[in-house]
């Protein structure tokens, strides 16, 4: 299943120049904290190359927010250490953390399931600095099925079937 360019994807704008797509269904709903909360799901086929593929759900829930820079807040494993033991009571497992951090990105992707649930999970924390802006985008897709299926690779089917662009240079401020 190759989805279509991502240019076709349906998408809308988060934060000031930074845009969500992707390559599923999409609405824009009013958060708890006034910001636009952008909700996506698609159908998943998990299992593809065997002869019994299992079908699923991905949702996702993409919330942004900016700021003014400060190094202390440039730190998405402490904002994930100030949820976790919360998330953990919730039934929430973490399996894996997977880091990509530069000067002026730094991308905290945590992997887990809900066993009761059945569903796997991958939470995101994406910050980026924008000169004397910093930009926090939270990314959480859940991946729902049937009692057939005991454990997927969740991480793959997000960057497969979303997309995080941005209108500038991050650490610039300019227009890129």
């Amino acid at each position: 299943m190759t989805p279509p360019p991502s240019s076709e994807w349906p998408g809308a704008e988060i934060v000031d120049g930074v845009a969500f797509q992707g390559n599923g269904g999409i609405t824009i709903e009013a958060g708890e904290s006034g910001l636009p909360v952008l909700a996506f799901w698609r159908p998943i086929l998990f299992r593809e190359d065997t002869t019994k593929p299992v079908a699923g759900r991905m949702d996702c829930r993409i919330v942004a927010a900016d700021g003014f820079f400060s190094e202390a807040d440039f730190d998405p494993d402490a904002r994930h250490a100030s949820v976790a033991d919360t998330r953990s009571q919730q039934g929430y497992r973490d399996q894996d953390r997977l880091r990509d951090y530069s000067d002026t990105m730094r991308q905290l992707d945590v992997v887990g399931r809900r066993p009761r649930e059945r569903e796997h999970y991958v939470l995101s924390y994406i910050l980026v600095r924008d000169g004397e802006r910093l930009i926090d985008i939270r990314r959480n897709c859940t991946f729902i099925y049937g009692s057939s299926i005991a454990t997927i690779d969740p991480l793959p089917y997000v960057y497969r079937y979303t997309k995080i662009t941005y209108a500038f240079e991050p650490n610039t401020g300019e227009e890129g």
